[in-house]
């Protein structure tokens, strides 16, 4: 461990060029700090993500604690490095090979000096969080020191970074320093083996955790009009079907102006639905409706026409946005005339409408000011409804405000390194919730280039990935599946990520992706009611089967079913979620637009998802099934989806159960092959702790177990109808 010893020349000279360096960079990069810096601990050690060069010399400056700041050898041999700042600050130069030297870092601590280090280690390159070092988390561990949290925000689109390709800089960006509130590692309950690498999971979650933290509360439409700022409004990232390449400046222009003239039509706060294809044109719609304070509400085409009709019902739609060409390729005449009391808007007339005085609003004024021209809008306000997918009651719209939908995109960003020079591709329709935040908001948000493609055309998607260089894919199991038999291997020769949701990867996919392409699928989980991830693998944090560790600021609480307990411990149970992602409430057609707010028998704020999922003690999870069904048995309430996984066990094969249309009382179990020893079903049932009225009455064989469209789950509808029918 070395450190520079100063001359008196230089001690002399240090503070009054540090007084000068604080109003020069605070004028500057109008630097900003938040939150509460005036943190004091006996141990303290601040950390932080390193975006440029600058950022020892910031928070060196600005953070009343004036730490001592530890940087890496290979950093001093850079001389500039060494002239500007190191030459500035209290620094102490450490070799991350040697544990020796992190003891020493200890040691300072210990004597009470705050100490500021970087677990990234090195400046970032991607503009995201980079991978963090373990030698951090063993500091704050051993040491038992009170971390302080800070998150640079600004500095990478500085000279002073090392952002290389199409990122987009600038002499001198903002800058704000978001402090956080202080934070321990404790690893004293866990074996003596574990605890440097617990120390260093914690370490990660503290960092990924910052870089959520210091989002900013804004809409969705504010949000855009940043991305333009920040990545220059000529930035083209947006194509679909039609092989147009949209700029930030025509997806702000058409946002504007179809929201304005739709606004004319629709009263404010309304509804208004949207049937089209995966296109710029519906992404510009969601933009703009909710930027004139009119709510989007996303439909899916591929549903029957009364379940369109229950959707209209439920959100009280009275207008619906769609296209003649979509209607007339997607032969969606019968569907649309089936349903009552609704008027439709036709994209081509919408074009057709626009005017001289709209043109010259535009150019003249609103290009200029997009905020100060449109009605005042908050985060918590409405910004789109989305629909569940119904496969065992009738569809439910979930409203979601700008909050809710951008918490979800800063808590992917924290832990993805989403940047300008990705390109992503998206089949998936933007009325499903994971095609809507990962295959496209995330992107147009932090300037990934997105192409849309309107169906899951499993020849015509690998052509078109080759030619656009995709380096991240988003899909379910399905699509996944026919994507990889279909697409040649230098097809996909830049992918970095493919990331599923929606249904379970099978082995045989995941498996098939890692042989034929050589990458893994990060899975993830989610539901709509959440925008949608509440958790997700990634390269830092991966575990094949599961499906990744909680995201940022999400709450989780398991409540026991019967049966669970002794197939999987205490660890699994049914999930309630808690976080800033969360929804506003449901629409259900009993109520035609009235928002009811979610319930959790957990208590307000949190939501039931109605799995039954298993944590690990690293805290990655595990989906096992379905609970939101019950059956009474005896007196008793049973878990559907609990006693569905104990089945399932006994068999070896998945079986559907559900209440007996033909005999009330009992339970029909739907299997895909016959039963082959009932008494041996009946004991593993009651050995995992069922009542034997749980066991079922009767066995249906069929070809297949049916699912739903949307969501891969199975669609308990159409099995009452096959119970019935046998």
């Amino acid at each position: 461990m070395t450190a520079e010893a100063p001359d008196r020349g230089d001690s002399m000279l240090k503070p009054f060029l540090k007084a000068c360096l604080r109003v020069a960079l605070r004028l500057v990069f109008r630097l900003r700090i938040h939150g509460n810096p005036q943190v004091r601990a006996e141990r303290l050690l601040i950390v932080a993500n390193h975006e440029s060069f600058l950022d020892e010399l910031l928070l060196s400056l600005f953070l009343p604690q004036r730490p001592l700041v530890v940087v890496y050898a290979s950093a001093t041999h850079n001389r500039l490095f060494r002239l500007l700042v190191l030459r500035l600050i209290d620094y102490v130069a450490i070799d991350q090979n040697n544990p020796m030297e992190l003891k020493s870092v200890i040691r300072l601590l210990e004597t009470g000096r705050p100490v500021l280090i970087f677990p990234e280690g090195r400046v970032t390159t991607t503009g995201n969080l980079m991978k963090t070092y373990d030698g951090p988390g063993f500091i704050a561990a051993k040491a038992a020191a009170t971390i302080l949290p800070v998150r640079i925000e600004g500095a990478a689109r500085s000279y002073f970074s090392l952002l290389r390709g199409n990122f987009q800089r600038h002499l001198f960006p903002a800058i704000r320093l978001c402090v956080q509130e202080p934070t321990r590692i404790e690893t004293q309950k866990a074996p003596h083996g574990e605890q440097h690498e617990l120390a260093a999971q914690s370490m990660h979650r503290v960092m990924t955790g910052l870089m959520f933290a210091g989002r900013a509360e804004q809409t969705l439409f504010a949000a855009l009009v940043e991305a333009a700022g920040i990545q220059g409004r000529h930035w083209r990232l947006l194509g679909d079907v039609e092989r147009v390449d949209f700029a930030y400046a025509d997806l702000l222009r058409s946002a504007m102006v179809l929201g304005r003239l739709l606004a004319a039509r629709v009263a404010e706060g309304e509804r208004v639905g949207l049937l089209l294809p995966n296109t710029a044109a519906q992404l510009a719609l969601v933009f703009g409706l909710g930027a004139w304070r009119r709510t989007p509400t996303l439909l899916n085409a591929g549903v029957s026409a009364g379940v369109l009709q229950v959707a209209c019902e439920a959100a009280a739609l009275r207008r619906i946005v769609t296209s003649r060409a979509f209607v007339e390729q997607a032969r969606l005449q019968d569907k649309l005339a089936a349903l009552s009391g609704i008027e439709w808007i036709y994209l081509e007339d919408l074009h057709g409408a626009i005017r001289f005085t709209d043109r010259a609003w535009w150019l003249l004024w609103a290009r200029y000011r997009p905020l100060r021209v449109l009605p005042a809008t908050r985060p918590e306000d409405p910004a789109l409804v989305m629909f569940t997918s119904g496969s065992e009651h009738k569809c439910k719209g979930v409203q979601l405000s700008h909050r809710a939908l951008l918490s979800n995109v800063s808590q992917l960003r924290s832990v993805l390194d989403f940047s300008v020079n990705d390109v992503v591709v998206n089949a998936l329709p933007l009325s499903n919730p994971f095609g809507l935040t990962c295959g496209a908001l995330i992107p147009l948000l932090c300037g990934a280039r997105v192409f849309l493609h309107p169906s899951q055309h499993y020849r015509v998607i690998p052509e078109m990935a080759s030619h656009a260089a995709c380096t991240i894919l988003v899909g379910t199991n399905a699509f996944l599946g026919h994507f990889g038999q279909n697409a040649h291997p230098f097809d996909l020769h830049k992918l970095r990520y493919v990331i599923a949701g929606g249904d379970r990867v099978s082995e045989e996919v995941r498996q098939l992706w890692f042989e034929r392409f050589g990458v893994r699928i990060f899975e993830g989980y989610g539901t709509t009611e959440t925008a949608p991830v509440i958790s997700l693998n990634t390269q830092m944090a991966y575990r094949g089967g599961s499906v990744g560790q909680f995201l940022p600021s999400i709450r989780h609480r398991l409540t026991p079913l019967v049966g669970m307990a002794a197939r999987f411990g205490g660890t699994c149970g049914q999930l309630h979620v808690s976080g800033p992602n969360l929804m506003e409430g449901y629409l259900r057609h009993q109520a035609p637009g009235q928002l009811q707010p979610p319930f959790s028998p957990v208590g307000a704020g949190w939501h039931d998802t109605g799995d039954i999922v298993e944590v690990d003690a690293d805290g990655f999870v595990y989906v096992r099934g379905r609970v939101k069904r019950f059956h009474d048995a005896g007196g008793v309430e049973v878990s559907l989806g609990a006693l569905e996984l104990a089945v399932e066990a006994a068999l070896g094969e998945p079986g559907a159960l559900l209440p007996d249309p033909l005999a009330p009382g009992e339970l029909v179990l739907i299997t895909t092959q016959p039963v082959g020893d009932p008494a041996a079903l009946r004991t593993a049932i009651l050995a995992a702790g069922f009542p034997a009225a749980a066991v079922p009455g009767r066995h249906v064989v069929t070809p297949r177990l049916p699912a739903s469209p949307e969501r891969a789950r199975p669609d308990y509808a159409a099995l009452r109808a096959i119970a019935l029918a046998q």
